[in-house]
């Protein structure tokens, strides 16, 4: 991306302290990776790989143990976030804007300004053409996926006050809300409950799977009969529609459409967490605009900002606006270069609203310029799919033994390793996560699967290489599966 005249005015910076690509430290690599024992705790340390830059989906980078030159193609938005890629320009070009005016860098829950109102209203319209605009709410104040699925159980918990013979919360095998105690108390994955036992009001049913002739399974008619017998006794319902912890499971749509009308008519909060599929990775800003089922609150974080700043809102029906303090405004949630952020990824997405259209800048290059006209979900979302398709069909056509059948949905895929037997694997799957980083790929495991969530930018030439990475990947897997 040729943006000369923006790095014209970075000049005078050369040579000083603030010179962006000046080192931070004297220390190389492998000295700074040598001293994380006694720097971070276990678990958050940078290791392995070293990087210098990146664009979209690729990033220049260094293996470090053997200081080898490494292009890395990032399959997985750099942990479910970057629905942009790295160093998206138009958020980069938004928030460089806004960082050199004398607009508020934060402001307090208290405190109003344009961009709080603009971004509310955005996002709110895109639920125009679901449902009643009129009848929906926005909270732009979590930090956090944890956070916002905390803040939308305690909004239906608080609507559902005057009933309180409505004290269960359902929930689903196979589901991660976070890792926070109230997400990890209704998340079957739960690697952070350490500090206290769950309560005895949440019930997990089984993971909503298909049956036969496109027909749900038994388990899953049972569970919305249970809903449908026991229904005023739950005052919500938690659901992933994509639950990318359990081999990246897309539950079925019949079952969203029959919980939805279940919760309906027995007056349940049905919340849908929305963590890995909103923002681009479905084709649209949420999943009721991918499905047309619309849930009584979503949940979304992540590609919210597209890694430009840490921010989560809750979208919810009317009916669940009432908030107690101090649930309705987080302490790090009033940075504005989050909501620059978010305003930049809509524009990506959706393209420019209005007559800004016709005002961008005349030395923007001239194909970012068309697609802030056209909005990456409709010109480069098709695109992106397709070469995720191709590439997950001629990956199973080389490895028919070893991966399963893709799974997920859009841009949130998983392919499932299998054993000599045919039986899928987490030991596969864990040590395909990590060969791939040694050939040039960043995926992560799902459990028995690997998960493949690339930006929405993603091109030709980035799944080229990623194909020959993954191709020498699954032959050291293969290898691997035979030996054991």
């Amino acid at each position: 991306m040729d943006l000369t005249h923006v790095r014209a005015l970075l000049s005078e910076l050369d040579g000083t302290c603030l010179d962006p690509d000046r080192p931070r430290s004297a220390f190389g690599p492998p000295e700074q990776l040598a001293s994380n024992g006694v720097l971070f705790t276990a678990g958050s340390a940078p290791r392995d790989i070293w990087v210098h830059s990146g664009l979209g989906a690729t990033v220049d980078a260094t293996v470090v143990a053997t200081d080898t030159p490494l292009t890395l193609i990032d399959l997985c938005s750099m942990t479910a976030n970057t629905i942009l890629g790295i160093n998206d320009p138009w958020v980069k070009l938004k928030q460089a804007s806004f960082l050199a005016s004398s607009q508020p860098h934060y402001l307090t829950a208290r405190m109003g300004h344009d961009l709080t109102y603009r971004i509310a209203r955005r996002i709110l319209g895109c639920f125009r053409d679901i449902d009643d605009p009129d009848d929906y709410v926005v909270n732009l104040r979590q930090c956090n996926g944890s956070d916002a699925v905390e803040l939308a159980l305690h909004a239906a918990w608080k609507a559902a006050a005057s009933t309180p013979e409505r004290r269960k919360l359902a929930t689903f095998r196979g589901s991660y809300h976070g890792e926070n105690l109230t997400a990890n108390w209704v998340s079957e994955h739960q690697p952070g409950r350490l500090l206290a036992d769950a309560p005895d009001n949440v019930i997990f049913f089984p993971t909503p799977e298909p049956g036969d002739a496109q027909q749900l399974s038994a388990s899953a008619l049972s569970t919305l009969e249970t809903l449908e017998r026991d229904g005023d006794s739950f005052f919500a319902v938690i659901i992933e529609p994509i639950q990318w912890r359990n081999s990246v499971h897309t539950v079925p749509l019949e079952f969203l459409r029959r919980l939805r009308d279940v919760c309906t008519r027995k007056s349940i909060c049905l919340i849908f967490d929305e963590m890995q599929n909103a923002f681009g990775y479905t084709g649209s800003i949420s999943y009721a605009g991918t499905t047309g089922v619309s849930p009584d609150i979503s949940a979304i974080s992540k590609a919210l900002t597209s890694g430009h700043g840490s921010l989560a809102i809750i979208v919810a029906r009317r009916k669940y606006r009432e908030i107690e303090s101090p649930f309705g405004a987080k302490s790090n949630s009033g940075n504005m270069l989050a909501l620059v952020a978010v305003d930049a990824v809509l524009d990506r997405l959706l393209g420019l609203e209005g007559a800004e259209r016709q005002m961008l800048p005349a030395w923007l290059p001239s194909g970012l310029a068309a697609e802030l006209r056209d909005g990456l979900l409709a010109s480069a979302y098709p695109r992106a799919v397709a070469l995720v398709d191709e590439l997950l069909a001629e990956l199973r056509r080389r490895f028919p033994t070893l991966i399963g059948a893709p799974r997920g949905a859009g841009l949130v895929r998983g392919l499932v390793l299998l054993d000599a037997d045919g039986r899928p694997s987490t030991r596969l799957a864990a040590a395909t996560a990590k060969v791939c980083l040694t050939h040039g790929v960043y995926v992560r495991q799902a459990d028995t699967a690997v998960l493949l969530k690339p930006c929405i930018v993603l091109t030709g030439e980035e799944t080229a290489v990623a194909l020959d990475a993954l191709t020498k990947t699954f032959d050291d897997i293969l290898r691997l599966r035979d030996e054991h």
